[in-house]
């Protein structure tokens, strides 16, 4: 997950990856572990990432054929465990036109899914001001990946 203020961490791997100096992230989980979360240095507001090399079971990923959705995780506290629920679901895949990515070369079709605006999460949230915010990625034949690291939200 990257914030646009910007933390990037990439899910297969989990290496994380400081964009900004500054800039808080999250540590390495494995599936159903604890991953402690990492107070943002500044306002977060849009949260990205990259989609993730390999599934639970390290199985090669192809983001354009094998997701099919990320489940998002939110918890007032950084430990994320399998019992959770995902809060929100997001599509694997966003429409690209000409007007949106001239300078990929893209023209028109899909791309992955690499970000998503955190306020949308706001109906489901409780009334505390500090959320913390997980991803996992969910294949077309339901495979998982592991907990991305979580990302410190302070709601001001």
């Amino acid at each position: 997950m990257r914030r646009r203020t910007t933390t990037r961490m990439l899910l297969g791997g989990f290496a994380v990856a400081l964009l900004l100096a500054g800039c808080g992230g999250g540590g390495g989980s494995s599936a159903g572990g604890e991953a402690p979360g990492v107070p943002p240095a500044g306002p977060v507001t849009v949260l990205t990432w990259d989609p993730p090399a390999t599934f639970a079971d390290n199985e090669p990923v192809d983001p354009y054929r094998d997701i099919d959705h990320y489940e998002v995780y939110v918890r007032e506290e950084a430990n994320f465990t399998n019992s959770d629920l995902p809060v929100m679901v997001i599509p694997a895949l966003t429409s690209v036109d000409s007007t949106r990515a001239p300078s990929t070369g893209i023209k028109k079709g899909r791309k992955p899914t690499s970000e998503f605006i955190l306020e949308n999460l706001n109906p489901y949230l409780s009334k505390a001001s500090r959320q913390y915010v997980s991803l996992k990625a969910v294949g077309v034949d339901g495979q998982k990946s592991t907990f991305m690291p979580p990302v410190a939200w302070d709601r001001t």
